[in-house]
């Protein structure tokens, strides 16, 4: 007995240590919870990062210059190149942008912040929305594996006793067809198994990717009330969708790069101050103002301007186009959630009752010497293939509805 025991011990040490090692449980509200630090929105955070430093020197005045010069020196003669004999000046010059520009350096920084923040924003939801499929994934193929398993025990007993009726001489085609079916639905089951091993894999590593981890992931805990509630997710259309806000910032950036391009019309000017000496020793200063003048806007600034308004009509079209994306695909996961409800309806409050009624009318007529066994094995088969369904249908519900919940997230969404 000792030796049975030890030996069961060490296959299951084995097992665990072949499986993986660590197993990490996680609640949908911690795998959410851990998205928040997924990969691609810690890159999105340092890019908005990126963006809040750059506004901070948006709009400053350009690094003063200095200035040296050296005027009428001879490059003929005794006194050729030589520095005391000629004009030698030092000086500071300063540009100074045209208000409208550097007003609209700082209207550019602003929305590419913006513009980062939303995208940040809109890259955390898409991360949890990922998460919480891959969550569920898993959460109802775990579900459906002890399903799998009480069906294959009941395929094993049936197809026990059908090989027990062609053992004690029951000879009827029927009997003979009713083994073959057993032996052909255990294969389809160990099939099912196999593919449902696949999916599990593949679950764990959707979730793993946004919840980095060693340890083997497994779902645990129960759907939350956003899950649960229709209400929730089924609530009125607003634009404040992470998506939509996100390409929302695409308009205020086209905006100010047509601030920009139309300031571009306004004139720049410098001042540039010096003092030093002339071949004499005396002393000098030197004061300069310098303007540009944008007399070309023709050919120059007003195609920039046309440029960039036609821009600005581009991004508010792509708004517009993602906005109708946007409401078809919501209103189809609405229509496709219905209908799984419905599904799900009429699976749980018609055929599942029925099936257990004809559990119930099996077990009295074989009870009764009327029916036998694997009549009613086949009845409980039939019901638990029902229950895989409902459970498929509910995950692809639970799917359709997290879609819902994210497809219309804001920045408020926790």
């Amino acid at each position: 007995m000792k030796k049975a025991a030890w030996k069961f011990v060490s296959c299951m040490f084995l097992a665990s240590w072949l499986a993986g090692g660590d197993v990490r449980a996680l609640s949908l509200e911690e795998a959410l919870a851990r998205a928040d630090a997924a990969p691609e929105v810690a890159a999105a955070r340092a890019g908005e990062a990126a963006s809040a430093e750059w506004l901070r020197a948006a709009g400053q005045l350009p690094d003063p210059r200095l200035v040296l010069s050296v005027d009428d020196m001879a490059i003929e003669g005794d006194t050729r190149y030589r520095l005391r004999d000629a004009k030698r000046m030092v000086g500071l010059m300063q540009d100074f942008p045209a208000a409208k520009k550097r007003e609209a350096e700082r209207q550019q920084a602003e929305a590419g912040l913006a513009a980062d923040g939303r995208m940040r924003e809109f890259v955390r939801q898409t991360a949890r929305r990922e998460a919480a499929l891959a969550w569920i994934q898993l959460y109802f193929l775990t579900q459906k594996q002890s399903l799998l398993e009480k069906s294959a025990a009941e395929i094993r007993l049936r197809q026990r006793a059908t090989t027990a009726a062609l053992a004690g001489g029951n000879r009827l085609d029927s009997d003979a067809d009713a083994a073959l079916e057993s032996l052909l639905d255990r294969q389809m089951q160990d099939e099912a198994v196999d593919l449902l091993n696949r999916d599990l894999r593949q679950a764990r590593a959707r979730l793993q990717r946004v919840v980095p981890t060693e340890a083997r992931l497994e779902a645990t805990g129960e759907l939350p009330a956003w899950l649960k509630n229709p209400a929730t997710f089924a609530r009125e259309f607003s634009d404040d969708a992470a998506e939509l806000n996100a390409s929302q910032a695409r308009i205020s950036m086209a905006e100010a790069e047509l601030a920009m391009a139309r300031a571009d019309k306004d004139s720049d000017w410098s001042v540039e101050f010096g003092v030093g000496e002339d071949a004499m020793g005396k002393a000098m200063m030197m004061a300069k103002v310098n303007f540009s003048l944008p007399v070309f806007a023709g050919s120059r600034q007003n195609p920039r301007i046309a440029a960039a308004q036609k821009k600005l009509e581009q991004s508010e079209a792509e708004h517009q186009m993602r906005r109708a994306e946007f409401l078809r695909q919501r209103e189809a996961w609405l229509a496709e959630e219905a209908a799984l409800t419905l599904r799900l309806q009429r699976l749980n409050q018609e055929i599942l009752p029925l099936l257990t009624r004809k559990i119930a009318l099996s077990e009295a007529a074989f009870s009764g010497g009327r029916g036998s066994a694997a009549a009613l094995i086949l009845a409980r088969e039939k019901h638990l293939n029902n229950r895989i369904q409902a459970l498929d249908l509910e995950a692809e519900r639970a799917a359709v509805r997290a879609n819902l919940h994210f497809l219309s997230a804001g920045s408020a969404t926790q």
